[in-house]
């Protein structure tokens, strides 16, 4: 082998073994239930609130809940967010049999780059188990907790919590623009039953807040075939979530980029 060809497989050996260790997974196994959202806007039939809200804080409800979610945390950086074939997240919301929000990729996609970070909690990897009636169980770091579980908190980045709750509820086509900033996140996990309470005081930009409160209030025929919102201060239906999404440093990204000219550089020098 020649000398250029040799450092490239070494350089690929080196960079994939590490790449790989510093990819990091959030995946959904067969997730489904009940949801409800609510305290994003006025509870008041016909009321139209204003946008945008200024409380920033809503909540959410995940109740008569099944399938497995393994959250592996990621440490502070720059990461590209990948969503692998074979993902998809649907909600109905309507009372309609069939999907009002969703989306599913047929092949890996990009979703997103932005800084990824969690603070509040030095767990590195977070178990939720719903299967089984009564059977909820939740480990941090491999040592399994009482249920109920009352304690969660944490802070994500904006990039973070769209990749997450973006996914999970379907509602990232209605941010209103790219997210920075912090989102503050306090979950109870109970007999399987999982609450949120999301405070966006810190996000800058798109707001999930924001988005809940268009689609409550949105006008006939916003969605293909789907009637107005309730503007009631609340949205609630079912929701099912299958997949994996990736986390990959972008350092990675740039080196394998690096690593793919110095291939080519040897190809032409060979030629």
């Amino acid at each position: 082998m020649k000398k250029s060809a040799l450092l490239v497989a070494v350089a690929l050996g080196a960079l994939s073994a590490g790449a790989n260790a510093a990819v990091y997974s959030t995946t959904f196994e067969g997730l489904n239930g009940n949801f409800l959202i609510n305290n994003f806007g006025t509870d008041m039939p016909g009321a139209t609130p204003t946008l945008p809200d200024a409380d920033h804080t809503f909540n959410v409800s995940l109740t008569n809940v099944n399938g497995k979610v393994t959250i592996e945390v990621p440490v502070a950086g720059i990461y590209d967010i990948y969503a692998k074939a074979g993902s998809s997240s649907v909600i109905d919301f309507d009372g309609v049999v069939g999907p009002d929000l969703g989306v599913a990729y047929a092949a890996n996609t990009k979703i997103g780059t932005g800084p990824l970070a969690v603070t509040g909690v030095s767990t590195s990897l977070l178990e939720f188990n719903f299967n089984g009636t009564n059977a909820t169980t939740l480990k941090l770091d491999g040592v399994s907790q009482a249920i109920p579980y009352t304690t969660g908190s944490l802070t994500v980045t904006g990039a973070a919590a769209t990749s997450l709750f973006g996914t999970l509820l379907g509602l990232g086509g209605f941010l209103g623009g790219a997210v920075s900033g912090t989102v503050d996140i306090l979950y109870q996990v109970y007999q399987d039953r999982i609450d949120f309470a999301i405070d966006e005081t810190n996000l800058v930009g798109g707001s999930f807040e924001n988005a809940l409160l268009v689609l409550d209030n949105m006008p006939a025929g916003t969605i293909p075939g789907k009637g107005a919102g309730d503007r009631n201060g609340i949205i609630d239906g079912t929701f099912a979530t299958n997949g994996v999404l990736y986390a990959v440093p972008e350092p990675a990204s740039m080196a394998l980029l690096g690593l793919g000219m110095a291939g080519l550089a040897a190809v032409r020098r060979r030629k």
